[in-house]
């Protein structure tokens, strides 16, 4: 049976959460070493991303992710934390091809899309059906 990203990424954050930095250390030595024997060095950044998205579930934490075509007013990225109730970390991104507004995506799960690329998108659907 084949081992997913996830079910690495479980593994190595519930055998680390309570030990210390030091035996941290020996644990993901050991872990990259599993890794290598199952043939899988080659989803480690997968197994990252799965990792930090477990680690944020356990802790209660909602990523945040802004896209614009510039950087925000951070009283605005400020606002935009103060409407969660969880704990959050933001993450900002600058795309230009989003021609201006808005995309804000919190736990990977698209929220808002207010840019002006996908309101031209939308009006091309609306006049393309008449």
């Amino acid at each position: 049976m084949k081992i997913t990203p996830k079910q690495y990424a479980i593994s190595l954050y519930e055998s680390t959460i309570k030990i210390d930095k030091l035996q941290a250390e020996q644990r993901i030595g050991n872990f990259i070493e599993i890794l290598k024997k199952n043939n899988d060095l080659s989803l480690i950044d997968k197994i990252i991303q799965q990792y930090y998205k477990y680690y944020r579930e356990q802790r209660n934490i909602s990523k945040i992710e802004v896209s614009s075509t510039k950087k925000i007013n951070p009283e605005i990225l400020n606002k935009i934390i103060q409407k969660f109730e969880k704990q959050t970390e933001i993450e900002e991104k600058v795309e230009e091809s989003l021609i201006g507004g808005i995309v804000l995506r919190v736990d990977d799960n698209l929220l808002i899309d207010g840019s002006v690329k996908k309101k031209l998108e939308n009006l091309k659907k609306s006049i393309i059906k008449i």
